[in-house]
């Protein structure tokens, strides 16, 4: 009888452990802080103003972005000005009066919305500029570190285009939007690099405006005046492409190196197998969507902490690609992203 109560009570005990488990087990089911993040980022407005949508790394923020939204609940819209800057004033004006909880912003030079952004940072509104920054530092830049793109692309130039089997030191520099701060940063990398390489002549210095077509006739003419020229570049892969049918047209492209950089997407990649490229400086759009979605994410989960009041930088990854690895994530398509 003994034995039997001993043994009646060792099953009910492991029962009641086997209870209290289940119990623990269901309350830890709830993953710590995901309620309060849910919560947080649940019905917060977010307003991106880009420099234009027609873009393919703007194209693959979007699409990233929006799957951040559409999973945390909060929600995203696009004042597209389509690449007209007075367009773009009046989308930040309006963005300013609407209030959002957080403002994105594609700036098209380092002056036109420095003032906005101030206003808006003012009016208590946290910003984040993505890849083109403003003479004013708001919350957060998500982005190139274009001084370094530019150090990167002369540099690859200078392997090219420096001692005694180079065709020349003839090099030139499409640059993109003389005011933009790409432009701006990118230049004092290059000059860095002409420094350290004084045998580097730089023929050229002129602004293809992100135009493929203006970047044809500009190399065009810069091949009709240095028939020797050696190395070639720009800021932008999809505008390149001009240079690079300029110089196929010319039958220089066992001489002429072109370096440029881009978002990674596939056309890019394209172009380099197609031999209209020799480098792109692939900073990933995606990848960078994605460090801005965890910007987006902390500045949302912090009503409490004043516009401006902190203000960081995180500079995002860049990979050499050529045709030895214009494959596969280097090489991303709009449509695998969604």
């Amino acid at each position: 009888m003994k034995l039997f109560k001993n043994c009646l009570f060792a099953g009910m005990t492991a029962l009641a452990l086997l209870g209290a488990a289940k119990i623990t087990t269901a309350q830890e089911t709830d993953q710590v802080g995901r309620s309060t993040y849910l919560e947080a980022l649940k019905g917060k407005k977010v307003i991106f103003v880009p420099i234009s949508q027609g873009m393919d790394l703007n194209q693959a923020w979007v699409v990233v972005w929006q799957r951040h939204a559409a999973r945390y609940g909060f929600s995203l819209e696009v004042r597209d000005p389509s690449g007209d800057t007075n367009a773009g004033i009046r989308a930040m004006q309006g963005a300013i009066a609407e209030k959002p909880d957080l403002i994105i912003v594609q700036n098209p030079d380092v002056q036109t919305y420095a003032r906005l952004l101030k206003q808006a940072q003012a009016a208590g509104i946290k910003v984040l500029q993505v890849n083109m920054q403003s003479a004013t530092q708001t919350d957060s830049y998500v982005g190139n570190d274009w001084i370094e793109m530019g150090r990167l692309e002369m540099g690859e130039l200078a392997k090219h285009c420096t001692g005694p089997n180079a065709v020349s030191h003839k090099v030139v520099w499409l640059a993109g939007v003389q005011t933009g701060a790409a432009n701006i940063y990118m230049r004092t990398g290059i000059d860095e690099v002409l420094k350290a390489n004084p045998e580097l002549q730089l023929v050229s210095d002129q602004p293809a405006d992100y135009m493929s077509e203006k970047a044809r006739q500009i190399t065009e003419t810069v091949l009709q005046q240095h028939p020797d020229l050696c190395g070639i570049m720009g800021i932008w892969d999809n505008a390149e492409v001009g240079a690079g049918a300029a110089v196929a047209a010319a039958g220089k492209q066992d001489q002429v190196t072109i370096v440029t950089n881009g978002a990674g997407s596939a056309t890019g990649c394209e172009s380099i197998k197609n031999g209209l490229l020799d480098v792109i400086f692939n900073f990933n759009a995606p990848i960078q969507a994605e460090i801005a979605a965890q910007q987006i994410s902390e500045l949302l989960q912090q009503p409490d902490r004043q516009a401006g009041s902190e203000k960081t930088i995180f500079f995002g990854p860049i990979t050499r690609v050529d045709k030895a690895n214009a494959t596969g994530r280097n090489c991303w398509k709009l449509d695998e992203l969604k």
